[in-house]
């Protein structure tokens, strides 16, 4: 697993004056929290949280936020408070966990090869696009990836038939269908057609 350092600068005075001021001078405000523990407010470079996130392209990056005069902290990014019309970033939450420290969160699903039913004229559609996981903070998957390739039209594939990894735990109350495959609708003219008598034949 990678090492991807945000640095932070602690702050002593909070309150909005004092966020606004730390904006002003492209700072960040943000506070750092584990569960039990008391929270550290600190400020920070939000371009590089969001080069992090380019870099990854996942919402569940474990980041090392070093703190300035302390061990960094191995965190995942809880809530990001944004501006309602500039959509700028107000304050961010770092969440901090040890790797092994179980978490929920939420990952995408992916669809990998095509539907067997598709090569019928069949259409395949994902009904889920992120399940919620339980599993430790270092292993989580940046996306979960479902094999539709045996998917004949009019079969489904269930939250419980896909594959996970190692450590990985999907968290659901009932079983329900994540991807299907409809097959090829027939329109009402071929209908129609299908339905019409033959036309009679000419006398010889």
């Amino acid at each position: 697993m990678e090492n991807l350092i945000l640095n932070a600068t602690p702050r002593e005075d909070t309150g909005k004056g004092v966020a606004r001021k730390a904006r002003f001078a492209g700072r960040t405000p943000g506070v750092v929290y584990r569960a039990g523990g008391s929270a550290t407010p600190v400020s920070f470079d939000v371009t590089a949280l969001a080069t992090i996130f380019r870099k990854t392209a996942d919402p569940n990056t474990l980041i090392s936020v070093q703190v300035e005069g302390t061990d960094a902290r191995p965190c995942l990014v809880r809530e990001i408070q944004r501006h309602p019309v500039s959509r700028n970033v107000l304050h961010v939450d770092f969440y901090e966990v040890d790797v092994d420290y179980v978490v929920t969160v939420e990952v995408s699903l992916t669809a990998v090869g095509r539907a067997l039913g598709t090569r019928a004229g069949g259409t395949m559609r994902q009904l889920i696009r992120s399940v919620t996981v339980q599993t430790a903070a270092g292993n989580i998957p940046k996306t979960i990836e479902m094999d539709v390739t045996p998917l004949e039209n009019g079969a489904f594939l269930k939250v419980s038939e896909i594959p996970l990894p190692p450590g990985v735990k999907i968290l659901y109350t009932r079983d329900f269908n994540v991807v299907a495959v409809e097959g090829k609708r027939v329109s009402k003219e071929e209908v129609a057609a299908a339905a019409a008598p033959a036309p009679a034949k000419g006398k010889k």
